[in-house]
């Protein structure tokens, strides 16, 4: 937990000082990555074809990455494999998609891990995890396994791996105390941290926030540290609370009947796509969130460093606080996940 706390303090202050594969029509999904290679593989005729549905609507900046896994898969399977964008929420809701990959509905749900928690609770904690690390301890496979029993599906790959939470406020904060009395906008992946702060919460559309900020209904949100401007909230908010905390649990999951479809070289250039993918993330977020600091900065926002005591208490209270919720809701798979972690209290 320590070097964790560590690692977050330092990467916020560094954050203070500073096309021939298929889906064509999602090449513009909010800073793409770069176009494919010009040598592409030629399509088989026989070629399978495989759906990404996600909880977000094509273009936001959470699927950055989705054209970039399908030009992979289709250069490692050699054309034999193609991803197609299927639709966003328009088509299934985010809270849908899990029984849509259940029941073998949808080939490859993009869609975060908190909304897969009422069918397997422990998951609430992957926005406690490090990609990386869970590699390397066999933590990723331990929630592979979960998600076949459980929920029929594959784990491929955390797509948003590097990107963190930051709360934003109206005004500024210097203790943990200045928290009470305000009202923030949150979600159920860090409203028992922003409740253990003192701060009321509210549930609400982020297309409702602006004007909530603006009437002074709530007085600060919480986002990932990418996207703030995608809404304009820089306009009616003026901190940047540093540091930021948590890791936004973007997933690329892959049903049982489209992962059955598959051979086992096709099934091996699925893995090795995502694996490809996940670590790429980490330098496309150290960039963006920095980029996304310059922006608020240049527009009127300003970086609210927490003093390192006053940091060191929020993120201990933010993970103390996320993990004792998980250990409440699934005590055996939470503890066997902190060990696959390395988590110390």
């Amino acid at each position: 937990m320590k070097k964790m706390i560590v690692a977050l303090l330092i990467t916020s202050l560094l954050i203070a000082g500073c096309g021939g594969a298929p889906m064509e029509e999602n090449n513009n999904n909010g800073g793409s990555s770069d176009q494919a290679s010009d040598a592409q593989p030629t399509p088989s005729a026989d070629a399978i074809t495989l759906s990404v549905n996600s909880a977000w609507a094509e273009g936001n900046s959470l699927l950055f990455n989705v054209q970039d896994f399908a030009d992979k898969v289709y250069e490692k399977t050699d054309g034999t494999v193609n991803v197609v964008w299927g639709g966003g929420p328009e088509a299934i809701p985010p809270f849908q998609l899990v029984e849509a990959l259940r029941n073998g509905v949808v080939d490859i749900a993009w869609t975060a891990h908190t909304y897969n928690v009422s069918n397997v609770p422990v998951l609430e904690a992957m926005k406690l995890v490090d990609a990386e690390t869970m590699r390397e301890t066999g933590g990723f496979d331990f929630i592979n396994e979960l998600y076949q029993e459980r929920l029929n599906s594959h784990y491929i790959a955390a797509s948003t791996n590097g990107l963190t939470y930051n709360l934003y406020t109206k005004d500024p904060i210097e203790s943990l105390d200045d928290f009470s009395g305000l009202t923030i906008r949150s979600t159920p992946a860090y409203q028992a941290f922003v409740e253990a702060l003192g701060a009321g919460v509210v549930n609400m559309d982020p297309g409702e926030a602006y004007q909530a900020l603006e009437r002074n209904v709530i007085q600060g949100y919480g986002w990932p540290s990418v996207g703030v401007t995608d809404f304009g909230w820089q306009e009616v908010s003026e901190y940047i609370i540093q540091p930021a905390f948590y890791n936004v649990d973007v997933a690329i999951i892959m049903s049982d009947n489209a992962w059955s479809q598959l051979d086992e070289n096709q099934q091996r250039a699925i893995m090795e796509a995502g694996l490809e993918v996940e670590q790429e993330a980490m330098a496309h977020y150290e960039k963006a969130i920095a980029e996304e600091v310059d922006i608020l900065t240049n527009e009127g926002m300003s970086q609210n460093i927490l003093p390192d005591d006053v940091a060191e208490r929020f993120l201990t209270l933010a993970y103390e606080e996320a993990w004792a919720s998980v250990m409440k809701d699934d005590p055996d798979n939470a503890a066997l996940l902190q060990e696959y972690t390395r988590y110390e209290p």
